[in-house]
Formats: C-alpha cells, sequence, structure tokens
C-alpha cells in the first residue's frame, strides 16, 4: 500500500506540470488589446545584482541574460518539492550553463511577508545554489504576470522561455530531472 501510495503521489506530481502552450503575453496585455502599460519588473539578486525583466508583444526580455534558455522557478523555502527539485536544476544548469540559466524568484514566507537577506543566504548556503535569487517587492507582480498559467498559485512553479523571451512551457509541482533537461536542450537546439 506505502508503494501504490508513493507512485500515485509521484504519477500526481508529474502530471500537473503537463499543459497545453499557452501566450504568456496575452495575459499582461490590457483587455481591450493594448500595450500601454507593459510591465517591467526589477528585481535584485540575493548578491546585491540588479535584473530587469521587460514584457513586450515580442516576448519577455531578461537584462544581463540575452541569448539565454531562461527557467523562471518560483519556488518557497519552506516547500518541500521546492527543496527537493535544487539538485536536479543544478544538474541541468552545470550541464547546460552556456545556453541556459536558472532564475528563481522567492515567494516568501509560508504565512506571508517577504524572507530577510539573512534567511536566503542561509538556504542559499544549506543547498549550495549557485542560480541567481531575485527577492524584491517586484516578485509578487512578476508571479502574477504569469498568474493565468497557474491559477492555484501552487510552488515549484516555473516557466521556460527561449533564447527569443517566448514563452515555451510551465511546469507545475516537481518535475523529473530527465523531463526538464529534455525540454530545455530541445528549446536551446531550436534557436
Amino acid at each position: 500500500i506505502k508503494k501504490l501510495i508513493t507512485f500515485t503521489i509521484l504519477s500526481l506530481l508529474l502530471l500537473s506540470g503537463c499543459g497545453e502552450k499557452e501566450n504568456v503575453e496575452d495575459q499582461v496585455v490590457s483587455s481591450d488589446g493594448t500595450s500601454q502599460t507593459m510591465p517591467k519588473f526589477n528585481l535584485k539578486t540575493t548578491e546585491g545584482k540588479d535584473i530587469t525583466i521587460v514584457v513586450t508583444k515580442q516576448g519577455w526580455k531578461f537584462e544581463g541574460f540575452e541569448d539565454k534558455v531562461i527557467l523562471l522557478n518560483f519556488f518557497g523555502t519552506w516547500c518541500p518539492p521546492c527543496i527537493a527539485e535544487v539538485p536536479h536544476l543544478l544538474n541541468i544548469r552545470k550541464k547546460l550553463e552556456k545556453d541556459f540559466e536558472i532564475l528563481a524568484v522567492d515567494v516568501g514566507k509560508r504565512g506571508g511577508g517577504l524572507n530577510t537577506q539573512d534567511e536566503l543566504d542561509a538556504f542559499i548556503l544549506e543547498h549550495d545554489i549557485s542560480y541567481p535569487i531575485v527577492t524584491a517587492a517586484d516578485n509578487a507582480q512578476l508571479f502574477g504576470a504569469v498568474r493565468e498559467l497557474n491559477p492555484s498559485g501552487s510552488i515549484p512553479f516555473m516557466v521556460l522561455f527561449n533564447k527569443k523571451g517566448e514563452y515555451v512551457q510551465k511546469y507545475i509541482g516537481m518535475q523529473p530531472e530527465e523531463m526538464l533537461f529534455k525540454d530545455i536542450s530541445s528549446t536551446i537546439n531550436m534557436q
């Protein structure tokens, strides 16, 4: 029975990340189709580096990460599946570092509020994380810009963009490393 329950849970986690290709850009364009207020997100990494993301009808521009496939990874330091994915994400990043970057977005504390710099530094050290983690008031707005892809607000939640900043795929729940690696590699090779 224990094995059956474990298999069922793992199957549900795997299937929850599958989905049809959707148009992320339409979600940040006003309902009348105008683009008067295209979002711009000003983020700061835990190391103090500024990262700007500009959303246009042509795609998402990740300033400082040009010509890279980007995986936006919305996570919580308190979330067991988010923590369990860290080694897999590190493996993928190491294998594909020339053409790929993970941009991890801290969603804050479970009960609300932001993590402190010290809390994030301890989390990074404990899990040996080498990819950038952003923490800023804009994190919530960034999550809101892709909210229609994840109406439940579940984490881990990841969004894959190609080198042109075009939406490729979403992932809700913990994902197998092999599947993520295949999807990211295919996205890199499509360019």
